[in-house]
C-alpha cells in the first residue's frame, strides 16, 4: 500500500487502471489491484505456495466472522493504514497453525482475540451454566500494569461458526468474576472461550488491551 498525497486524488476512492483508491480514517491510500490466475497458473503453483495460501484462506474464513470483536481486541496495533483486522490476520497466520500430513490447520485455541502489553488474568477460568458462561480470575491488581478497574473482555465463539457472544466492558479486575449470558443461542450449542482485560488511559480515554487467553470449549 501507498500513502496518496496528490491533491487531484486526495479524497477519492474506486479503482484506476492497475491501482485501488481508498480512504483510512481521512487519509488516501493506493495498493494494486490482485491479478487472476489462469488454470494453467494454478496448475504450476508449487505444494508450499498452495500451503501458504491455504494457511490465509483458513485465517480469513474464521477471522470474518469476528471482525467486530478483532476492532476492539487489537486496537493497540492500529498504525495508519494497517487496521486491527489486518494485524490479527498477520498474527493468526504466523501463530495459530498446526501440522497435518502435509496440510495446515488452524488450531483454535492459538487464537488470540486481544493483544497488548497489559497484564492478563490470572489464574482464569471459565464455567459453563444452565444459562451462560461463568468467567472468574484472582484479583491480581497492582501487579505490574494491573489495575483494580481493569475491565475484564470475554467473548464466546460458537463451535459450528454461527454466532458469537461477548462484553468488552465487564467486571473490574478487583471483582475476581464475570458472568456472560446467552442471548441468541439454544441449550445444544458449543462455545470456545476467552478472556483478557483492557485499561482505560484517563488522559486520552484510550483503552491498552492485554493478550487474551483460550479457556478451552463450554
Amino acid at each position: 500500500m501507498a500513502r496518496i498525497t496528490s491533491s487531484i486524488l486526495e479524497g477519492l476512492s474506486g479503482t484506476i487502471g492497475e491501482l485501488v483508491i481508498y480512504q483510512v480514517d481521512g487519509k488516501t491510500y493506493s495498493r494494486k489491484k490482485p491479478g487472476k490466475q489462469s488454470k494453467a497458473t494454478k496448475a504450476k503453483t508449487s505444494p508450499a505456495k498452495r500451503k501458504s495460501q491455504s494457511v490465509i484462506i483458513q485465517t480469513q474464513a474464521f477471522l470474518k466472522n469476528i471482525a467486530h470483536i478483532l476492532r476492539f481486541g487489537y486496537q493497540n496495533h492500529i498504525d495508519g493504514a494497517r487496521r486491527a483486522y489486518h494485524e490479527a490476520v498477520s498474527y493468526t497466520s504466523t501463530n495459530c497453525f498446526k501440522e497435518e500430513g502435509k496440510s495446515k490447520v488452524l488450531d483454535i485455541s492459538l487464537v488470540k482475540v486481544s493483544r497488548g502489553s497489559l497484564m492478563g488474568p490470572q489464574d482464569p477460568k471459565a464455567i459453563r451454566v444452565a444459562d451462560g458462561v461463568e468467567f472468574s480470575w484472582t484479583d491480581n491488581s497492582e501487579q505490574g500494569s494491573a489495575r483494580f478497574s481493569d475491565q475484564a473482555f470475554v467473548v464466546l465463539y460458537n463451535t459450528s461458526g454461527q454466532g458469537s457472544e461477548w462484553v468488552f466492558l465487564g467486571s473490574f479486575r478487583s471483582i475476581g468474576e464475570h458472568k456472560l449470558p446467552f442471548t441468541n443461542s439454544n441449550s445444544d450449542a458449543q462455545w470456545h472461550a476467552w478472556i483478557a482485560f483492557s485499561q482505560e488511559n484517563p488522559w486520552t480515554k484510550k483503552r491498552t488491551l492485554s493478550d487474551s487467553v483460550y479457556l478451552g470449549i463450554m
